[in-house]
């Protein structure tokens, strides 16, 4: 007999908190969470690398839009695209502690809700409790990494799959209208369910980079449906694969995690990016910002010294050739705002990477290990730099988290812009335009309309 109550203490809380009251101040953060992540999914459906693949793949069709399209399939391989759209640009949403998981839980269910005519405000609470869960999940997981990595170095790699299945499942079989029992099989299954990708080539930039994160969002979607029809999941799994993050994170902290549910809403502390590249390239950025570099010129620089915590130094690859390499480089970030003052979209691509002063200038750009932030990362993801110019001068800074992180948030007006530019490019028009304040419009009342409705605002016409 297939136990149907929960097996785990923690497992009980998850399902309890799947009917919690959303308090109104994180139900406006969800909103934000929305907007984020389906912004940057239209931007990413026009990246060059996947244009052709987005367009031309043979795909069941159905209720489910490809954002930033006018292509509508099966929300099952809607997931799949919008997913991968959503992390291409590097400007989605994250979470000190938990990773990327907002990418999945809202792109990859987008296509349930608009498909099963869900209201935004429905869709919006969804995501929310997702949310709640995936984060702890993952804080929970990157305490693991580091022995599975020790074991079999390839196993855990790509923050944007692996475990960020039971997002978009939960998010879909609410978007179902599933009842409790069928919502507590499609966790059990999505929960012992991993897309696993076996390297994560962002130095390289290989296009199919992002698909993993599309691939494990088309799974979670489709445990959800397979749960509708009768699928039951593993009370036995529950049990023997998260039994030992009791002993890693000890003193009860794993169980803590999901009794805290309700009361402490980790989506408060997610942070809103400011650049267009990977978040650990953005302290580096910052510290430079503030070190009063404006007014200097590429030929000015002789060497860039960096100091972060570890995984920021992993970034340190010179000479991007791709798309997706340039958004995971430091050297060229800091060569490219040296070089032009800002750092925009069209950066990352295109013959902006042609440019030999600013590829040039990456590699004058050198890295070490800073110890006292790599005691505070994850909590906080800071960095260090001294420039030093050809006459001599150096200029330093630090920062002891990024811009955009919750505790130094991007501005309404900030945050306007950067949803405005992400729209803009997908769409194919300008910032000013009538179609992307239609868009706009429509994430911004996403809470109020149909599901489909704002899917519309953000599709190509």
């Amino acid at each position: 007999m297939i136990p149907q109550t929960p097996v785990r203490d923690w497992e009980r809380h998850v399902y309890d908190f799947l009917t919690t009251e959303i308090p109104d101040e994180v139900r406006e953060e969800g909103r934000r969470l929305v907007t984020d992540v389906l912004s940057a999914t239209v931007a990413g459906a026009v990246a060059p690398q996947h244009e052709q693949v987005f367009r031309e793949a043979a795909m069941a069709e159905g209720g489910a839009s490809v954002l930033g399209t006018n292509r509508r399939v099966d929300p099952s391989q809607a997931a799949l695209l919008n997913v991968t759209a959503a992390i291409t640009q590097e400007m989605e949403e994250g979470h000190n502690r938990g990773g990327h998981v907002g990418a999945s839980i809202v792109a990859g269910a987008v296509g349930v809700a608009e498909a099963n005519d869900v209201a935004g405000k429905e869709f919006v609470d969804a995501c929310i409790r997702s949310y709640e869960l995936c984060t702890r999940l993952e804080y929970a997981l990157f305490a693991m990494k580091a022995r599975i990595n020790d074991a079999v170095p390839w196993l855990v790699r790509n923050p944007h799959s692996t475990w960020t299945t039971v997002g978009p499942a939960l998010t879909s079989a609410v978007c179902l209208g599933l009842d409790a029992d069928q919502c507590r099989e499609t966790f059990r299954t999505a929960a012992n369910l991993a897309v696993v990708s076996m390297h994560d080539p962002y130095a390289e930039g290989a296009p199919s980079r992002n698909f993993t994160a599309g691939f494990s969002a088309q799974a979670g979607v489709s445990v959800a449906t397979c749960a509708a029809a009768g699928l039951r999941g593993s009370a036995a799994a529950i049990e023997a694969v998260y039994d030992p993050f009791e002993d890693i994170l000890g003193d009860g902290e794993f169980d803590a995690l999901f009794a805290s549910l309700g009361d402490d809403w980790w989506l408060t502390e997610a942070y809103h990016k400011q650049y267009p590249s990977c978040r650990y390239t953005h302290a580096p950025l910052d510290a430079l910002r503030a070190a009063g570099v404006d007014g200097l010129a590429v030929d000015d620089i002789e060497r860039i010294d960096v100091s972060t915590y570890r995984n920021g130094v992993d970034m340190s690859h010179t000479r991007p050739q791709t798309t997706t390499a340039a958004k995971f480089s430091t050297p060229y970030v800091l060569a490219r705002w040296i070089a032009d003052g800002e750092l925009r979209l069209d950066h990352f691509g295109g013959d902006a990477l042609e440019e030999e002063h600013v590829q040039a200038l990456s590699e004058r750009v050198h890295f070490h290990v800073d110890d006292e932030l790599e005691a505070a990362f994850p909590e906080s993801w800071g960095a260090s730099v001294e420039l030093t110019t050809t006459s001599g001068a150096t200029y330093t800074g630090r920062r002891a988290y990024p811009s955009g992180d919750y505790r130094d948030p991007l501005s309404e007006e900030a945050f306007d812009e950067r949803t405005r530019a992400l729209l803009a490019l997908g769409l194919g028009v300008e910032s000013d335009s009538e179609a992307v304040e239609r868009a706009r419009r429509a994430l911004d009342d996403v809470e109020t309309v149909p599901v489909g409705e704002t899917v519309e605002a953000l599709s190509r016409q």
